[in-house]
């Protein structure tokens, strides 16, 4: 039986083995360019043409199949002759580049990478300048020269280093490349011995590569398919994260617009009942508390849902890194988002936090906001000696407002490098602060003058927030609360440099 397998093999040109494998090959070329043009991800690209380059290597082997009687002739011949070396350089070129691409070695292994790339791109030119010497005259040899002592063995130094790195990778389909990389390897290698021994590998031994063929074929697919398989996996998991995030949400605006709803119902009842001269002084009272605490769960239910031109744009973006299939910056991202969002929370239930705390959030918020621009808003932070972030109160989330007009209506239309400081300043009044919100944009002329262009885009409604609470936090503490805006010119052009905010706060210590 073993003998009748051994003569099957050998036969593989006529008894239909090697057309099966061609056939197999040209499958994959054709369903993996489908996925390239489906996902737009580089490794679909290198591995169909790889498919498509080595069925082409192998077609001219096979009997009774396609052009078998064209490659017996001598034009045939010489086609085969003329192909032979660039098949050779694509082949081993686009299995590497898909090696590497799959296994994403560019993130853990970037020198490595580069070089690779660089060497086969180097080395095409002058591997396609020798090919087409050889085919004016025959009797050249330079790309026979070149290709055993030069392109084999920096095509074995990148295999060989390709392997090392994959064998090194936490990913499980590593264990797939790895299979089919050793697969070929071995295959190769017994036909080189073969070469060795008879002077060439003959149609008897050439069973051997397209066991390799196959092999590393059916399990580079198999790596090709858990890879996608993965990626929906994480894919569905961040989506079920965005998911359980809104969900809290809603329950808590549900929850602050019934408490909303009950409070101001339960005051009203109060004061209709109150109708003597002489509780006209609990009248006022109550009065007061009610707009009080109207004015603070209308800021609480304004809290419990962020911009919603932020939390979309924060989630495309994640959105692009699951796209380019950068996993480790979505989840990062997800990870800043998700932590912005219960520090907002966690700060709408006081009335004061400290300076560190305020100043953290909104370093959140800029990174996430930065990243809609390619990282292009540089965020700054400027703290007086004298200032102690730790013990210090002020308003919670009093500063974000100004900090989302600067982003929106300073820095969104402004060309190059985009700026946005934060100082915190000793005032120059006896206990009380300064804190400046400054950045470099278009400034507010240019700004009110897009907006008129963009009625979607209009004054933020933030500011008059901030205004209401700075008062009420005035009548409460009987300090000053006050903010005031300056436009940033040039004293020589009058053109516009940026905005400046200056919020003045008295010190409240812990």
């Amino acid at each position: 039986m073993l003998k009748n397998l051994t003569d099957f093999f050998k036969e593989s040109n006529q008894n239909g083995f090697g057309f099966f494998v061609v056939s197999v090959l040209f499958y994959l070329f054709v369903f993996f360019l489908i996925q390239f043009f489906q996902h737009k991800k580089r490794f679909y690209l290198f591995y169909c043409l790889y498919a498509l380059v080595t069925g082409i290597t192998l077609m001219k082997y096979v009997e009774g199949v396609f052009f078998s009687d064209f490659f017996h002739s001598p034009s045939g011949r010489s086609f085969v002759a003329w192909v032979h070396y660039p098949t050779q350089l694509f082949a081993s070129m686009l299995f590497s580049f898909f090696v590497l691409d799959i296994m994403q070695l560019k993130n853990g292994h970037p020198k490595f990478v580069k070089w690779a790339y660089r060497a086969y791109l180097g080395v095409a030119p002058i591997y396609l300048t020798l090919w087409a010497v050889q085919l004016m005259n025959r009797r050249s040899y330079l790309i026979d020269y070149f290709h055993g002592f030069f392109f084999l063995p920096m095509s074995l130094i990148v295999f060989v280093g390709g392997f090392y790195l994959v064998l090194k990778q936490d990913r499980i389909i590593k264990w797939y490349i790895l299979s089919g990389m050793s697969a070929l390897f071995v295959s190769y290698l017994i036909i080189t011995l073969y070469s060795f021994k008879d002077s060439r590998a003959n149609d008897e031994t050439l069973y051997i590569f397209y066991l390799g063929v196959l092999l590393e074929s059916l399990l580079f697919a198999l790596a090709i398919g858990l890879e996608q398989k993965m990626v929906y996996r994480d894919k569905a998991q961040v989506q079920k994260k965005y998911i359980d995030q809104l969900e809290e949400n809603q329950v808590i605006k549900e929850s602050i617009n019934r408490t909303l709803s009950d409070e101001l119902l339960q005051t009203k009842a109060e004061i209709e009942g109150l109708s003597s001269e002489a509780q006209r002084e609990r009248t006022e009272k109550l009065t007061m508390k009610m707009e009080n605490r109207f004015a603070q769960l209308r800021l609480d239910a304004l809290r419990s849902q962020m911009n919603p031109h932020f939390i979309f744009n924060a989630l495309n973006s994640i959105k692009s890194y699951l796209i380019e299939n950068n996993q480790e910056k979505a989840i990062y991202y997800l990870g800043r988002f998700s932590k912005l969002i219960r520090g907002i929370l966690e700060s709408s239930r006081k009335d004061l936090v400290t300076i560190k705390e305020e100043l953290a959030i909104i370093e959140m918020y800029t990174e996430i906001e930065s990243d809609r621009f390619k990282n292009n808003i540089e965020y700054i932070a400027e703290i007086d000696d004298g200032v102690s972030t730790d013990t210090i109160l002020i308003p919670s989330l009093i500063l974000q407002p100004f900090v989302e007009n600067s982003i929106w209506h300073g820095l969104t239309t402004k060309r190059g490098k985009r700026r946005l400081i934060i100082k915190v300043q000793e005032s120059d009044k006896e206990d009380c602060l300064k804190v400046i919100v400054e950045d470099n944009g278009v400034g507010r002329e240019a700004s009110r003058l897009k907006n008129l262009q963009n009625p979607l885009k209009g004054q933020s409604l933030g500011l008059s927030i901030v205004q209401d609470r700075l008062d009420f936090f005035s009548k409460k503490y009987h300090e000053d609360f006050s903010y005031t805006i300056y436009d940033i010119k040039d004293e020589e052009t009058g053109k516009a440099l940026g905005t400046r905010v200056i919020v003045n706060l008295p010190k409240i210590m812990v």
